[in-house]
């Protein structure tokens, strides 16, 4: 089966019947534009490779209820879009869970610690952080002593959100292993203050 129809455009029928040469033809024709799409959305080369896959995983999983006359380049930009929005929707709703749990972590330290135990734990603290790799050590302290965003760190620094993402999981990997039997864990690991 032709997977062009007479005016050059895809046979969404085609597709819609399974047929894998008129996919490949979707992936051949469309999967650069969309990846640079994503990318221009994520900033992020990972991550607009991971949204571009989807997409065409999403295009051949629901190929059976495609319309006829549907735009697949169309299609195919939604779908990007869609999943994009809904990462930043789940990466800021796990932020604000994390923000809310370092609070309460916050408060039921302050009141159970008096001053000079908190001072203490401190430089505890400060030496960990000091001791943190040097790119890990860098983010970590823009994001928690200096309040910058992730996307405000990549910029500054020149990296990409998941960098960045990476840098300060792997800081809070280590202090949570180094001080998890020195400190109150969610008061180091959720947020830094002075």
């Amino acid at each position: 089966m032709n997977s062009k129809d007479r005016n050059g455009n895809l046979d969404v029928s085609a597709i819609r019947n399974g047929d894998k040469s008129a996919f490949k033809t979707v992936i051949d024709l469309y999967y650069k534009e969309v990846y640079w799409y994503a990318k221009s959305l994520s900033r992020d080369e990972t991550l607009a490779k991971d949204l571009t896959q989807e997409a065409f995983f999403k295009l051949w999983k629901k190929r059976g209820i495609l319309k006829e006359g549907v735009l697949i380049r169309g299609w195919l930009y939604k779908s990007v879009r869609n999943t994009f929005l809904d990462h930043i929707k789940k990466y800021n709703k796990e932020t604000q869970l994390l923000e809310m749990a370092y609070a309460d972590a916050l408060d039921n330290t302050i009141q159970t610690e008096n001053e000079e135990e908190l001072r203490y734990k401190m430089e505890i603290v400060e030496r960990e952080i000091q001791n943190l790799p040097k790119k890990c050590s860098k983010v970590f302290l823009l994001s928690k002593k200096e309040g910058l965003t992730n996307n405000e760190i990549a910029d500054y620094l020149g990296l990409s959100i998941k960098t960045v993402e990476g840098h300060l999981t792997k800081a809070l990997k280590i202090l949570r292993k180094k001080l998890k039997d020195k400190i109150h864990v969610l008061f180091v690991i959720l947020r830094y203050t002075e």
